[in-house]
């Protein structure tokens, strides 16, 4: 009989626990799992993550979850894309530790197209990225950075720059190390960009090349022409030729 009752005691005891452990609380401890990959917004010369705002919460309102949107800031906006670059990898490490993701995708604009790359070609890129955008990326360098002489990136973005040479050379889209899943590229880019000149210097080969007009450098990141491109090269519609 004291046995019974001890019995009834821990039922009892049970029930009493998993009524105040609500459906939402519980929730709290299983990740939230996504079919897409975290998308990692990456800012140019003298940028800043928030610039990235507005298109985050339009991918929310394309089925992004919140918590697979994140935007780096760099220590140093106008630094040497090298060491930008292993800002982001230790960034998306956290990234994919946080989401229990395998890879990720990459929204750049401007310098951080450049950075991005070194990250692909150099660092751990080539195994954490499916896919990559960048929006008015100077991949052949631009004119205008001879105004930022003294700075690293700028010294960087001059066209024929050591550092150009070797990000180019000899594979501008390398594949990564999945032969099953390359990595994709979209170069998006604008005929009425005037800090990126000659604009074709946003051309990627290898990549899907897309050429638009009337769209401004800072334009690129806001405007309602550019954003069913971005959204094309997220769902792995961009190109590896290479």
């Amino acid at each position: 009989m004291k046995k019974l009752r001890g019995l009834l005691s821990i039922a009892v005891f049970l029930l009493v626990v998993f009524t105040f452990i609500s459906p939402a609380s519980a929730a709290k401890r299983v990740p939230i799992t996504s079919e897409k990959d975290p998308v990692i917004f990456v800012h140019g010369f003298t940028g800043s993550s928030s610039s990235f705002d507005n298109m985050k919460q339009w991918l929310v309102n394309q089925g992004w979850p919140s918590n697979y949107l994140y935007a780096i800031q760099y220590s140093n906006t106008t630094g040497s894309n090298v060491n930008n670059a292993y800002e982001l990898q230790s960034f998306i490490k956290n990234v994919l530790r946080q989401t229990k993701a395998a890879k990720v995708d990459i929204i750049a604009h401007s310098m951080g197209g450049l950075s991005t790359r070194y990250y692909i070609k150099h660092l751990d890129g080539a195994k954490t990225v499916d896919d990559v955008i960048t929006l008015g990326s100077p991949h052949h360098g631009t004119n205008s950075s001879y105004f930022g002489l003294w700075t690293d990136g700028g010294r960087e973005m001059v066209p024929g720059s050591s550092f150009l040479n070797n990000l180019n050379n000899p594979d501008e889209t390398p594949n990564g190390i999945d032969p099953a899943s390359i990595i994709q590229y979209t170069s998006i880019y604008s005929s009425a960009d005037t800090v990126i000149t000659p604009y074709t210097s946003s051309i990627i080969a290898g990549a899907d090349n897309l050429e638009i007009s009337g769209v401004s450098h800072s334009g690129l990141l806001t405007d309602a022409s550019v954003r069913p491109l971005i959204l094309n090269g997220l769902q792995d519609g961009g190109k590896n030729t290479n």
